[in-house]
């Protein structure tokens, strides 16, 4: 079958739950892959766009895929661990960035056993690196200018949080870890990685092994090599070859209105973000390295972006920049603002 890209957008705003129809956060499809999280709390942000009455309180919080802070189901962090574990020291340097080093799963098996023996308390990211730095292997280690010393790489590191069965406390301003409970200890070897496939292809189906390979941090050819031999079809995207996990059918729903999706929303974490957002100066606005934008979607297509902010410690400004005319914003703004437990909002354009 082939699909048009609006048959495929319609059908993945669907398979985000973007029209609301989930009450329970719980129960959300996103959660299959985690919420990415970051300071400004863009997962309340997330859940606002999809609930009624969103709410964090009741996942948790570590670095998992790609060394991101993501929010999971916590019942769900083990299976993770073992889904995420590098199966090849190619795949392994290619999520840590380090492409020169050798004996790559090793040296991060080293790590994530390391960080779990030091953390016996809550403690912040810079003790835990402290007390990590004598214990690592001498090619995770690198020279650091801001803070004028030595230490594991910061990609290391992150990818050592959740095999060692850390979690991050979401109350504390400086990342500060604990153990999560009954942890079975650091991954011997991958296990999962075919159902995380089909979670990806679920959520941001149709698509394929470049795809997955970028949402995860590592190569397409190592992908290739893992990519599932059963429980997928075969489909095509304006005649473009691509996957879609048996059963999944592509949704005939109508998009909703207006969303405003925070930065790192799972909705923009798909790959193929020609498909996602075609005109490339677009592109470059949502998808900044720094300073991350949020996407206004207005009927099924991103038609502009925006930033938002508290105002005198009540009122939540959303800041629009249209790529075309916008629809009223305002009752979208408003559902943000009272997420964040604000009493009013407003939106201006720049």
């Amino acid at each position: 079958m082939d699909f048009t890209r609006q048959q495929v957008l319609f059908h993945r705003i669907h398979q985000h739950e973007l029209d609301r129809r989930v009450s329970d956060a719980a129960e959300l499809a996103v959660f299959s892959l985690g919420v990415q999280d970051n300071t400004s709390g863009s997962a309340l942000l997330s859940l606002a766009a999809r609930l009624a009455s969103p709410s964090t309180d009741e996942f948790t919080v570590t670095w998992s895929v790609r060394g991101a802070p993501h929010l999971h189901r916590a019942g769900e962090l083990k299976a993770f661990a073992r889904a995420l574990w590098p199966w090849s020291d190619a795949d392994a340097r290619a999520r840590a960035s380090r492409p020169k080093v050798d004996d790559m799963v090793a040296a991060l098996r080293h790590i994530a056993t390391a960080m779990r023996s030091i953390v016996t308390k809550p403690m912040t990211k810079g003790d835990v690196s402290k007390a990590l730095t004598p214990l690592a292997p001498k090619q995770t280690i690198e020279a650091c200018r801001s803070c004028q010393t030595e230490h594991v790489s910061d990609p290391i590191f992150r990818l050592g949080a959740l095999p060692a069965g850390l979690r991050i406390l979401p109350e504390e301003k400086t990342v500060t870890f604990e153990r999560i409970h009954g942890w079975p200890g650091v991954p011997r070897k991958t296990a999962g990685f075919d159902e995380l496939v089909h979670r990806y292809l679920t959520l941001h189906g149709p698509a394929g092994p470049s795809e997955v390979a970028g949402y995860f941090g590592t190569t397409t050819r190592e992908v290739k090599k893992r990519w599932p031999k059963e429980g997928l079809v075969e489909v095509t995207v304006e005649g473009q070859p691509a996957w879609l996990p048996e059963g999944v059918e592509i949704a005939d729903a109508e998009p909703p209105d207006v969303r405003l999706l925070p930065p790192t929303d799972p909705y923009l974490q798909a790959r193929d973000r020609d498909l996602l957002l075609p005109d490339k100066a677009a592109q470059k606005d949502i998808f900044r390295v720094l300073g991350r934008r949020g996407a206004i979607l207005v009927d099924g297509e991103i038609a502009g972006s925006w930033q938002g902010r508290v105002v005198s410690g009540k009122r939540f400004e959303v800041t629009a920049t249209p790529y075309r005319p916008l629809p009223d914003l305002l009752p979208e703004a408003q559902i943000l603002a009272q997420a964040k437990g604000l009493a009013d909002a407003s939106v201006k354009s720049d």
